[in-house]
């Protein structure tokens, strides 16, 4: 194969990659929901024993979760319609209240930082409770069926 065959080769099949394997290397929204509850959980404990460093790097790794892969939003906001804006509205005020909390570690405000937790969980279950059967439902549906199993 000649410099130039390879050259061509190489773009072609960088312009078919992303349709071929979509977000090579994005979290999947499963993964970034493990994330976050895992940093969640990590804030609680931190809270628990007033380690207020600990409080803050959790919050802003909530604040700066990664985004959800963008085919993935098509197919959430394919099954959501009109009722999209209110899912990312929960998103928008878990990113928000994240970053009241990292605020109030940082000082060391451990009744606020508590609050804003309550508020941010409670969010966190709404959202759960009116959309993660829908979601899973959409996203598991367009996972082709030998990866359905895993």
């Amino acid at each position: 194969m000649n410099k130039r065959s390879f050259t061509c080769l190489i773009c072609f099949i960088g312009i078919l990659a992303p349709l071929v394997v979509p977000s090579a290397g994005i979290p999947a929204l499963k993964e970034i929901m493990q994330g976050l509850w895992t940093d969640t959980s990590e804030l609680a404990e931190g809270l628990l024993i007033d380690d207020f460093a600990q409080v803050a790097d959790a919050a802003d790794k909530i604040a700066g979760h990664p985004q959800i892969p963008p085919e993935q939003v098509r197919l959430v906001a394919a099954e959501l319609g009109a009722e999209m804006t209110v899912f990312k509205q929960f998103d928008t005020a878990v990113h928000e209240l994240s970053l009241s909390i990292a605020r109030a570690a940082r000082n060391e405000d451990r009744a606020l930082a508590i609050s804003e937790l309550h508020r941010m969980l409670d969010g966190c279950f709404a959202c759960h409770a009116a959309y993660r059967e829908r979601v899973a439902a959409a996203l598991l549906a367009d996972m082709p069926a030998n990866s359905q199993d895993q």
